[in-house]
């Protein structure tokens, strides 16, 4: 504070407790929470009355197993420029909209279920509005959980990669952490056809690898601290995870784009190590696919750092 009133008038507000909606809690073990109770709550009172809040049902994830099927036939029924439902589009939009806010900055839990519902922007469906309220009514009863990040401890930067193999475009899905809670993940869809499980979670570990290779430069930067040697990167597939350490291009994968060996490239430099993780084991599973209750809430609480009561 010293330095900055050398070249500003500042005033001192104190300890940070809310920043463009995302509320700061600092925890009796130094650890520190963010999330945005408050800008939820608004939300969803924006979009709903008080009647149809105190209706919603109890949910334990923020969609059903139905959400994929659902957009591909909503994208399959009409185009963009002539959707079946114009009158939807409009409201369907605001409430993604809004969401995704939260997605990004807080609420990784939120992650696929935002995505799946961003790729049927322009063309809604009345299925697709109804399962967008199963999102509503899951922040409803959790609009509390947020990040805690831990102090005190020393974590390094570390990453899980994973896709989820589809016959058309797959789905990428990546988490990185930092003392003990994720600063950034994605849940998206990928920009090219994958011919084998192998290239697609080849595409998925590249798009993790540049966002790690980014949050290296930026906590080294904060923290004065150079990384200790390669951040780990994990994959559960054996073969990409082979393949991005061998130079050599087989005859299964001359066809892959050269961007999409990003991940070699680093592992080459030394910025990056990828060891291999049972499924079971990799986070990032967590937004590639809709999960069963159980495993959802398992795998949320250990990404957002949540202890159990």
């Amino acid at each position: 504070m010293r330095q900055l009133r050398k070249d500003w008038d500042i005033i001192d507000e104190g300890p940070m407790e809310d920043l463009l909606g995302i509320e700061c809690t600092s925890n009796p073990d130094g650890s520190i929470t963010l999330h945005q109770t408050k800008y939820i709550n608004s939300m969803i009172n924006r979009f709903f009355t008080p009647d149809e809040r105190e209706k919603f049902k109890k949910t334990s994830t923020p969609y059903t197993t139905n959400l994929a099927q659902l957009v591909i036939e909503a994208l399959e029924g009409s185009t963009a420029s002539e959707p079946a439902y114009p009158e939807l589009v409009k409201e369907y939009q605001r409430m993604v909209g809004s969401l995704m806010y939260c997605c990004t900055a807080t609420r990784p839990d939120l992650a696929y279920a935002v995505h799946q519902h961003c790729r049927a922007l322009s063309r809604p469906t009345p299925e697709l509005v109804a399962e967008l309220k199963v999102t509503f009514s899951y922040i409803n009863q959790h609009s509390s959980l947020g990040l805690t990040f831990e102090a005190g401890r020393k974590h390094e930067l570390s990453g899980y990669s994973d896709s989820d193999w589809a016959i058309k475009n797959s789905t990428s899905g990546w988490v990185i952490f930092w003392q003990n809670a994720p600063l950034v993940w994605g849940s998206r869809k990928q920009n090219c056809v994958a011919l084998s499980s192998c290239e697609a979670e080849i595409i998925a570990l590249s798009e993790a690898a540049k966002d790690m290779v980014y949050l290296r430069k930026f906590v080294s930067g904060m923290t004065g601290k150079q990384p200790g040697g390669p951040s780990v990167l994990r994959t559960d597939d054996k073969a990409a995870r082979d393949l991005s350490y061998n130079p050599e291009m087989h005859n299964r994968t001359k066809h892959v784009a050269r961007r999409h060996f990003f991940i070699r490239d680093m592992v080459e430099s030394f910025e990056l190590n990828v060891p291999l993780i049972s499924t079971v084991n990799n986070y990032a599973d967590f937004f590639t696919k809709t999960l069963k209750p159980g495993s959802f809430a398992s795998m949320r609480n250990k990404i957002m750092n949540i202890k159990s009561d």
